[in-house]
């Protein structure tokens, strides 16, 4: 996402979540594509540091705090090469609750990462303390997902855009703090952590949810990579490179060869759990709800309605 930051040029990289590996449902003939295709986008995202004059990585860089050595020294790599070849881009990347463990005294991934870039100039890496820019109109202020720390607690001088890896709906202390922002006179607040990109106004603050680079679920997604369609909706699509969901009629047995990145199915006495991989931790309410609202189709009047009920119940204005 590229913006115009208080007199700055601006790319967004939203969540890569890179090492996540993608295997429920995937052909075997199609193993690593998406992987491939992750991180095709990401270094392409890199590549448009010499037009900008900020590079922000939105948080979860990585899928897990621990990731395969391959992976850190892959991002490492690209981040390296793309410091080097635009010397006049600062590199912001914010550490997501993806990138750090539960138990404090663990190191993982990330860390790796940080010692790895330590010693480029132009490479920020925001962790356990916010960090801040003082840009030709104004000052933007980058904060990091904090294990300890509320979200609110760490904002505590004066700024005019933020930029995080929040909670929007709810998520108790690392809710997005856009009481405690106005405050402080910040107008715009964007953030990373919802993988389903959003605009909304709080508090009087503008509230960019940027989504991750790829969606990673059904529930991420307005069709774009992700697609439910029945079996009779399956002629003369080309669904080579998306992620297709097969909603069966009852007693319908498929028996069809679908080229696509992923296939999973739908069947009317039952769930979609047999096609959703969750770990504690990697819990996202806003995309958990999308999921729920396209397996049942439910209009948008109605989403924006219940939306906003759970959100009043769970957020104190």
């Amino acid at each position: 996402m590229r913006i115009e930051l208080l007199g700055a040029q601006a790319e967004l990289l939203g969540d890569p979540h890179l090492g996540r590996q993608f295997i429920n449902g995937v052909p075997l003939h199609r193993r690593n594509d998406r992987e491939a295709s992750v991180l095709a986008d990401f270094k392409a995202s890199l590549a448009k540091a010499g037009e900008v004059d900020l590079h922000v990585c939105m948080g979860d860089l990585f899928d897990k705090w621990y990731v395969p050595y391959t992976t850190i020294a892959t991002a490492a790599l690209a981040y390296l090469e793309a410091a080097r070849s635009a010397p006049g881009c600062t590199f912001i990347i914010l550490a997501g609750n993806h990138d750090v463990s539960r138990d404090m005294e663990k190191k993982g991934g990330f860390d790796l990462f940080a010692m790895i870039v330590a010693s480029v100039p132009n490479i920020v890496i925001v962790r356990d303390k916010p960090h801040y820019e003082v840009l030709d109109d104004g000052t933007a202020g980058f904060f990091p997902y904090h294990l300890t720390e509320t979200a609110a607690s760490l904002i505590t001088q004066p700024l005019d855009a933020a930029f995080g890896h929040w909670d929007t709906i709810f998520g108790d202390g690392n809710m997005i703090p856009t009481k405690e922002l106005a405050d402080m006179g910040c107008a715009t607040a964007y953030t990373g952590h919802v993988h389903l990109p959003e605009r909304f106004k709080r508090h009087n603050v503008d509230v960019v949810v940027v989504g991750s680079l790829q969606p990673y679920a059904h529930g991420e997604d307005h069709g774009e990579m992700y697609v439910t369609l029945t079996s009779d909706a399956l002629e003369g699509r080309d669904l080579a490179d998306k992620c297709v969901r097969i909603q069966l009629k009852p007693g319908e047995v498929f028996d069809q060869t679908v080229d696509c990145l992923q296939l999973t199915f739908k069947r009317p006495e039952t769930t979609a759990t047999e096609e959703v991989e969750v770990s504690m931790g990697d819990f996202n309410m806003a995309a958990l709800f999308a999921q729920a609202f396209d397996e049942e189709d439910v209009p948008e009047k109605i989403r924006t309605a219940l939306l906003t009920k759970f959100e009043e119940a769970r957020v104190k204005e």
